[in-house]
């Protein structure tokens, strides 16, 4: 046999022969993966010039800005103070005018008589007003020790009752002969002057004053109006004479205060009151008071406050303090919920300003 094998005598080709529809397929597949290629590569300009136009506008759009309250600032009832130190003791030519210029710079000065003395005991800030956005006006109480007759002209100032009381009190707690001061008679006698003070504040300084000024001299005016009455009277107008409640008030303020006993028996569930250093020998319950009349039946947790005047004495003699307290009924008792802040009085409040009495500041209970 010839080495060489006819054509029709070799083996088989062992791969198959692929059909026209399998070539159809993968021709439209290759076409589908062509245009997908070019569909991405035509949008993709498309979609980066939509994105920077999204870009350019959330750029272009202004942030709200947040209003923000500006820090408060406290009245200068202090440096009031020191000004009405300096201004009754100057003169013309004195050693104080430096300071008082800096303080204010077009302020005039007192004018003393000749050979005249007056003497500045204490000055105290009674009462601060806002007069705009950055002027206060410092009504100053100043204690002046002056010649008897000139005392006798300014005491126009207060009322001779005002005078007397004040007089009285001041002559109490200074020694046998501090009115007489180089063989001359003096007079004490108490003034208030109404200063105007100007707070300067710049834009980097976070709301903080950065000067003080005086703008004008200050202004004797009148005393203070005293109250008349008990302005606790409307508040706590139930007075409570007996039962569980006053009892309950009675022993809570005699531990509190005299540090007998243990107080936290009368405070409800989660209560923290702290006492003050138990100085006092004795204390009695003088009146009790309530903003409401008093259940005889309290269901759980109503509460009630009440207004207690107590007679506290120690070794140096009896004190009448007065306590604020919101107590909470219990299982059939009252407790102690908080030293409550005390509440202001109808009357108190300014007339026609239309808004209902807010509370007092909360004052530290038992410090003389």
């Amino acid at each position: 046999m010839s080495p060489l094998l006819s054509r029709r005598d070799r083996a088989p080709d062992p791969s198959p022969t692929a059909s026209d529809g399998d070539l159809r397929r993968a021709q439209r597949r290759t076409l589908a993966v062509r245009a997908g290629v070019w569909a991405a590569l035509a949008a993709s300009p498309v979609a980066l010039l939509l994105s920077a136009a999204a870009l350019r506008g959330a750029v272009a759009e202004p942030v709200a800005s947040v209003a923000t309250a500006p820090p408060a600032v406290s009245p200068p009832s202090g440096y009031a103070e020191q000004f009405i130190d300096l201004w009754l003791r100057s003169s013309q030519d004195g050693p104080q005018v430096d300071a008082l210029r800096t303080m204010a710079p077009n302020v005039e000065l007192p004018r003393p008589a000749s050979g005249a003395q007056t003497t500045v005991e204490r000055v105290v800030a009674v009462r601060s007003a806002p007069l705009g956005a950055r002027t206060w006006q410092v009504t100053v109480a100043a204690t002046l020790l002056l010649p008897a007759a000139s005392a006798q002209s300014g005491s126009g100032t207060q009322t001779s009752a005002q005078s007397s009381a004040q007089s009285s009190a001041q002559s109490s707690a200074q020694p046998a002969g501090s009115a007489q001061s180089g063989g001359d008679a003096q007079r004490r006698t108490v003034r208030y002057f109404a200063v105007p003070v100007e707070v300067v504040r710049s834009s980097g300084s976070g709301g903080a004053p950065d000067a003080l000024a005086v703008t004008a001299a200050p202004a004797q005016v009148a005393a203070p109006a005293a109250l008349s009455g008990d302005p606790s009277a409307p508040v706590y107008g139930t007075v409570i004479s007996d039962g569980p409640l006053q009892q309950t008030v009675a022993g809570y303020l005699t531990a509190y205060l005299t540090g007998v006993g243990d107080n936290s028996r009368y405070l409800s569930p989660g209560a923290k009151v702290l006492a003050p250093a138990a100085s006092y020998t004795k204390v009695s319950l003088a009146t009790l008071g309530s903003t409401s009349p008093v259940p005889s039946a309290p269901t759980d947790g109503t509460v009630i406050s009440v207004q207690a005047q107590v007679l506290a004495t120690d070794t140096a003699g009896s004190w009448p303090l007065t306590y604020p307290l919101r107590l909470r009924a219990r299982a059939g008792r009252w407790e102690v919920a908080s030293l409550a802040p005390v509440l202001a009085s109808p009357s108190s409040s300014s007339s026609g300003s239309g808004t209902s009495p807010s509370p007092a500041p909360t004052t530290t209970a038992g410090v003389r």
